[in-house]
């Protein structure tokens, strides 16, 4: 397992709400199977275990039904 450290970047959008944005590796994102072509990812949040998992999805339209 690769496991590096980071900082969350907080953005105010125009409505003044709060984004928050993380800087992933691309050798991560690349290892996945994603490019700029194939993006769409299955976010889950585990709140029993404080952990954000990311999974590639084949196509988003269909996975959202």
């Amino acid at each position: 397992m690769d496991k590096r450290m980071a900082k969350t970047l907080w953005v105010k959008s125009g409505a003044g709400s709060d984004t928050v944005r993380l800087t992933i590796p691309v050798s991560w994102i690349r290892d996945m199977g994603l490019s700029k072509e194939e993006r769409a990812v299955e976010i889950e949040y585990d709140k029993e275990n404080k952990k954000i998992i990311i999974k590639k999805v084949e196509n988003l339209e269909e996975n959202q039904k």
